[in-house]
Order: structure tokens, then C-alpha cells, then sequence
């Protein structure tokens, strides 16, 4: 039996803006999928709601074939989702991996405790379990740069335009800036401020929400330049336990700026200005939503717990430095 986990992340800043060359900010959640593999006597896949799915090499090449064209569709139209099953990102997985390596007959059984589609990270965390497990099972020897390589490929499939950083977040750092395909790791010495809390499902798929902001936003400049300032500014003191004020500023501005792409729903509006009011800052985290009340993950910026505010939009709540504890490294 061969294993690995993948952990969960969390884009602090740069959602969006960093497709168009700005800057984000991560860190990895102690949420994560766990993927192991059993030698069997037939091609099998057991997921995390029990499904068992049998394949074979010829099913796979089919499934590739089959989102390939969902992909160069979604080119053009934006709106249609290429993911349609569960099943259909770990089989695109096996796909991938059997067009350069040997793939065996094995039994994959998947668990994830991470929330999909909200903004997570949970497709990449699944592939990358996938593809580590299977580089042990196979011996395939990929380096680290070979396995980020095939997992942005296979992430592609899952948001139809990827910048690669949930892969690079999940891989490579528990907190980094990214840019443009390079990263800095930043230094953990100093926990998390504040609240991770959950406004409730979002509506959209990040392909969705992706396709919109490209359909209505991509050409604004001004404001990739603008979202690149203040993630810069986060990154600059967020490992400064006194400078909570400068990262306030730069988290309001945030906000400002994914309210004005279209993509923080109603409510979460509503939460953000009942926080400002009391003095505290916070921010949609992720994709976010262009229908319905929930928006994802929020971090709200408070030097106390925010149960009475919570309370009233039924949103549960975290201390974000609780989820930020590392787990063992994820496996190579």
C-alpha cells in the first residue's frame, strides 16, 4: 500500500489579479485529501461520497480525449462547466499520468475533508495526492518540478485557466508569495491574524467566476495594478504582529476591489460593513460567487472573537492560526 496527503490552501490576497500577472499570497490549511493505493486485479477508484468507479487504459484515454474538447470549448464559452462528476478530475489524473508512465492495475481510495468549491484549493490538493502516490507506486522518480508540472496541466481541466498557484501553494510553501510563475516563501514565526469564516457555499464554480471576470474585467490595468500594491503591502508586514493597522488598509482595499469584479455576493457585502463598523477589516478569500449568498471562505481581521457577528449571519468561524499549524510535509 503506497500513501500521501495534500494539504488544503488558503489565498490570503491576489484572487483573480494574480491571472493577470499580480501578485497573491498564500498559506496552507491543515484541511487536506489523502490518497492511497492497493494493488488490485482490476482498475478501481473508491471516493470520498463512496462511489467506486472501475477503469481501464482505454477508459481513460476516452475520458482525456472527452475533456480536452469540454476544455477547448470553454475557451469560447466561458460559462460551460468542463467538470461534470466527481469522478472526472482523478480520472483525468490517471489519464495524464498513463500517457508518460505505466499505470498498473491499482485500487485509489480518496478522502478528503476539505470543503469543495470554495476556493480551497481542493481539485489541486486531490491531484497532487494523486500524483505523489503515484510516483511512489510506480517508481516513476519524478522530481518535484516534474510532479508541479503535471499537476498545473491536470488543473487546468478543473478551473479552465489556471495561474498554477494553488498547485505551487499546496507543493511548495505553508506561505509564499507568487508571481508570475516564480515564489518567495515567507516566513511562518509570526501566526495568523484574525478569522477564517465561512459565509456559506458559493454558488459558482471557480471556472465560473473566472470566466467572468475575463469576460468583463481582464483589460483593467489600473486595477491589477491597484490589487498588486496592496498584496505587495500584505506580504511587506504580515509577519509583523504590530502592524496590524497597515494590513487592515490593504485588506479593505481588497475588498473594495473583488466587490467591484462582480464577485462577492450580497451578503458577504452586508458581513464586510458590519465588520467595518465595529473596527474590524476582513476580506472574501478565493473565488468567490456572482450568484446566491454564500461567497466562500472570509478573513476577517479582529483582535477578538466575532461570535455576536457571526451569530447573526449563522456564518461559523475559525482562529485562522489554528488552521495554520503545519502538518507533516506532504509526501514526496
Amino acid at each position: 500500500m503506497f500513501s500521501s496527503h495534500a494539504q488544503s490552501k488558503l489565498i490570503l490576497a491576489g484572487e483573480h489579479s494574480v491571472v493577470y500577472g499580480a501578485s497573491a499570497i498564500t498559506t496552507r490549511l491543515s484541511w487536506k485529501t489523502q490518497c492511497a493505493l492497493y494493488p488490485s486485479d482490476h482498475g478501481e477508484l473508491r471516493l470520498t461520497d463512496g462511489q467506486v468507479i472501475l477503469w481501464d487504459q482505454a477508459h481513460l484515454a476516452h475520458h482525456w480525449q472527452k475533456l480536452m474538447q469540454a476544455h477547448q470549448h470553454w475557451q469560447t464559452h466561458a460559462t460551460t462547466p468542463i467538470l461534470t462528476q466527481l469522478s472526472d478530475l482523478p480520472l483525468a489524473v490517471l489519464a495524464r499520468w498513463q500517457q508518460s508512465h505505466p499505470l498498473p492495475n491499482l485500487s485509489l481510495h480518496l478522502h478528503s475533508d476539505i470543503p469543495i468549491g470554495q476556493g480551497l484549493g481542493s481539485s489541486a490538493s486531490l491531484i497532487i495526492a494523486m500524483i505523489n502516490a503515484l510516483n511512489q507506486a510506480t517508481q516513476a522518480q519524478l522530481s518535484l518540478t516534474e510532479r508541479q508540472a503535471m499537476a498545473t496541466e491536470c488543473e487546468q481541466l478543473a478551473h479552465g485557466k489556471s495561474s498554477g498557484l494553488d498547485v505551487a501553494a499546496i507543493l511548495l510553501s505553508d506561505r509564499l508569495l507568487w508571481k508570475q510563475g516564480q515564489f518567495t516563501h515567507l516566513s511562518t514565526d509570526t501566526a495568523l491574524s484574525g478569522y477564517l469564516v465561512h459565509t456559506g457555499k458559493a454558488q459558482s464554480s471557480t471556472a465560473d467566476c473566472v470566466g467572468w471576470v475575463r469576460k468583463y474585467h481582464a483589460n483593467n490595468q489600473e486595477r491589477w495594478f491597484s490589487m498588486n500594491k496592496a498584496t505587495e503591502q500584505l506580504a511587506q508586514h504580515l509577519n509583523q504582529s504590530h502592524s496590524l493597522p497597515l494590513l487592515a488598509d490593504a485588506v479593505t482595499h481588497l475588498q473594495r476591489c473583488l466587490t467591484q469584479l462582480g464577485v462577492v455576493p450580497a451578503k458577504v457585502q452586508q458581513f464586510a460593513q458590519a465588520a467595518q463598523t465595529q473596527g474590524w477589516a476582513g476580506k472574501l478569500c478565493g473565488a468567490g460567487s456572482m450568484t446566491g449568498e454564500g461567497g466562500g471562505f472570509f478573513w476577517l481581521l479582529s483582535e477578538q472573537a466575532p461570535s455576536e457577528l457571526c451569530a447573526e449571519y449563522g456564518y461559523p468561524y475559525w482562529s485562522l492560526a489554528s488552521l495554520t499549524a503545519p502538518l507533516s510535509e506532504n509526501k514526496s
